[in-house]
C-alpha cells in the first residue's frame, strides 16, 4: 500500500505542471527563456478581497494577495515540499522537538525597518494567543517555546515531537508581521500591510481593485520582475471571461468549469488544469436536529450521485469523492469506499431515524465561487427521491460570511487542498480546529491526530491516520462529494504563471511579461 500511495501521489503532483498552450512552438519557447523586467500584471478574480490580515484571511483571492505581500519562515513549493523563505536553512534535533531556523541577512519590511528574529517571535506569539483569531494556530499549537537566539536565529521548542514543523511554518496564514504592526490596533491589519514579500500594497479597494507594486528591496536579488500587480474583482463571471479573452486581463485566477475548454482552445492562451484535493463540502450541525442522528447524515450521503456531479458541475474536470477530506494525493490517505447513489435505501434510513415522511430543510450557499450554489442545486434535485425536500438559498458571499459561515445549520463550504493530513484535520475536524463548524468533536479522533503528529515512525503514523479516517467515514461529519481540479489561465504574454495544487501559494515573483 505504501508503494502505491507514494507512486500515485508523485504521478499526480507531476501533472500539476501540465498546461494546454495552443500555438506555442519551439521558437516561441526559446524566446521566452530570458525573463524581462517591467510591466503590470492584471489578474481577475470573482471573490472580494475582504481583508489583508494574513493571520485570519481565508478567501480564494485573499491568498494570492498575501502571498505577494508577506513571507513566512518557510514556504511550500510547487513540489509540495517546504522551501526556504525568510529562513534560508533550518535543522532539527534528533528527537524532532527542537528546530533552529536561520534567517537571511539584511531582510527589511516594506517600510525599510529590519525584519529580525524578534518579529518572528512576536508573530508566532500572536498566532498562539487565544485572544487573537489565527487560522494557523491549530497546526502550530505543539510549540512550547519560541525564542530569538540572536537577530537572525530563531529556536522553536515543541511540547512533543513533530517532524513536519517546517511544513507547518509554511502555512499561508503564518507569514511574518512586524512586531510594531502587531502592537498596534488589530483592525489596521485588514487594510494596511507592512510585510517582507516581493510586492508592496499601493491601493486597497476591496470592491474593485487591489494594486501592489514592486518591492525594490525584496530579499531575492533580481526579483520580482514585474513593476506591479493589479487584482480586479469581477462579480459577473461572464464579464470576467470576456475581459480575459479580449486581453483586458492577463491572468484569470480561477476559470469556471463551463468555460475551461473554450478558454483553453483560444489562441495564445495557456490554460492549466491541476489535479488537487480542493473540495466542496456540505456542513451539517450535529448538535442540532436533524443532523444529530448519523442515520440522517448517512441518508443524505447516499442521496448524492457523485459521478454525475463531476459530469454536470465540474464538466469532468475533477473526481468523485466519498466523504474523506483527504484526496488520494495525500501520503496517508486510505482507499475510501465508494458510496453508491441509492435513494431507496436512503429513504429507508430516514424512516428508521424517525423521518418516514422525509425532511424539509434549507441549504445555504454563497454565490462565490459559483460551484457552491451549483452543487447545492444539484444535491437538491438528486436527494428528492430519498425524501429530502431541500430549499436552496443562495446569497452574496459577504452576507454568507457574516451570517452563515461557522454559524449555520446546513450550508455549503469550500476549501483548498492543505499541505498535510495534520493541517487538513486541524483546519476543520479536530475539536479545536481553526474552522470547526460541525459540532462533531470526537475525542478519539482528536487523540489519533495528536498521536500521529507526535510520532516520527512512518508506519505508525500511517496506522493512526488510517484509524482517524475510518472514524471520520463512520460518523460522516461532512459530506465531501467531489474533488475539484484547479483551473487557471494566463495570456500569451505571461510567462511562468504557476498555481500549486495546495491552497495559498502562487510564486508571482517569478512571473514576467514577454511583450516583445
Amino acid at each position: 500500500m505504501t508503494k502505491f500511495m507514494l507512486t500515485r501521489r508523485n504521478v499526480v503532483m507531476g501533472l500539476a505542471a501540465t498546461a494546454l498552450v495552443p500555438g506555442l512552438d519551439l521558437q516561441d519557447a526559446l524566446a521566452a527563456a530570458t525573463p524581462k523586467p517591467g510591466g503590470t500584471l492584471r489578474i481577475s478574480h470573482s471573490t472580494r478581497i475582504a481583508t489583508l490580515n494574513v493571520l485570519n484571511c481565508s478567501g480564494p483571492a485573499e491568498y494570492p494577495a498575501v502571498d505577494m505581500l508577506y513571507s513566512g519562515l518557510t514556504r511550500m513549493g510547487p513540489d509540495n515540499k517546504p522551501m526556504a523563505d525568510l529562513a534560508q536553512r533550518w535543522e532539527a534535533s534528533a528527537d524532532a522537538k527542537t528546530f533552529t531556523f536561520h534567517l537571511r541577512e539584511g531582510i527589511t519590511f516594506h517600510d525599510g525597518s529590519p525584519c529580525t528574529a524578534d518579529d518572528v517571535v512576536a508573530t508566532y506569539q500572536a498566532i498562539l494567543s487565544p485572544d487573537i483569531p489565527a487560522a494557523a494556530r491549530s497546526v502550530l499549537n505543539m510549540i512550547d517555546k519560541i525564542e530569538a537566539v540572536d537577530p537572525t536565529t530563531v529556536k522553536i521548542t515543541l511540547a512533543s515531537p513533530f517532524a513536519d514543523l517546517p511544513i507547518s511554518t509554511a502555512h499561508p496564514n503564518a507569514r511574518i508581521l512586524s512586531k510594531a504592526a502587531l502592537a498596534g490596533p488589530r483592525e489596521k491589519l485588514d487594510t494596511t500591510v507592512n510585510g517582507t514579500g516581493p510586492f508592496k500594497l499601493e491601493t486597497y479597494d476591496s470592491a474593485r481593485m487591489v494594486r501592489l507594486v514592486k518591492n525594490e528591496n525584496y530579499f531575492i536579488k533580481g526579483k520580482p520582475y514585474l513593476d506591479a500587480v493589479e487584482l480586479y474583482l469581477f462579480p459577473d463571471l461572464a464579464a470576467e471571461s470576456a475581459n480575459f479573452l479580449n486581453g483586458a486581463m492577463d491572468v484569470m485566477l480561477t476559470v469556471q468549469q463551463a468555460d475551461f475548454q473554450r478558454i483553453a482552445a483560444s489562441s495564445g492562451i495557456k490554460a492549466q488544469r491541476i489535479p488537487s484535493g480542493r473540495f466542496v463540502n456540505i456542513t451539517m450541525r450535529q448538535d442540532q436536529k436533524p443532523f444529530d442522528d448519523v442515520r440522517v447524515r448517512k441518508a443524505l450521503a447516499m442521496s448524492i450521485d457523485r459521478p454525475t456531479l463531476v459530469d454536470i458541475v465540474l464538466e469532468g474536470l475533477g473526481r468523485p469523492a466519498y466523504d474523506n477530506l483527504l484526496s488520494p494525493e495525500f501520503q496517508y490517505a486510505i482507499q475510501t469506499p465508494e458510496i453508491p447513489y441509492d435513494p431507496a435505501s436512503a429513504k429507508k434510513l430516514l424512516a428508521e431515524a424517525g423521518y418516514p415522511d422525509g425532511i424539509k430543510i434549507k441549504l445555504v450557499a454563497s454565490n462565490r465561487p459559483a460551484i457552491r450554489a451549483q452543487v447545492a442545486v444539484a444535491v437538491k434535485e438528486m436527494a428528492k427521491a430519498a425524501g429530502f425536500d431541500i430549499d436552496v438559498e443562495t446569497m452574496s458571499h459577504d452576507t454568507y460570511l457574516a451570517n452563515i459561515w461557522m454559524k449555520g445549520q446546513f450550508y455549503m463550504g469550500y476549501w483548498g487542498m492543505q499541505a498535510t493530513e495534520d493541517a487538513t484535520f486541524n483546519l476543520l475536524l479536530t475539536s479545536n480546529a481553526s474552522y470547526e463548524d460541525t459540532g462533531w468533536k470526537n475525542k478519539e479522533f482528536d487523540q489519533l491526530v495528536s498521536d500521529a503528529r507526535q510520532t516520527t515512525d512512518t508506519e505508525k503514523r500511517r496506522d493512526l491516520y488510517a484509524k482517524a479516517q475510518e472514524l471520520m467515514l463512520r460518523d460522516t461529519p461532512y459530506i465531501v462529494p467531489i474533488f475539484e481540479d484547479v483551473l487557471t489561465a494566463s495570456g500569451k504574454s505571461v510567462e511562468d504563471w504557476t498555481t500549486a495544487p495546495l491552497s495559498g501559494y502562487f510564486y508571482v515573483e517569478n512571473v514576467w511579461l514577454n511583450k516583445a
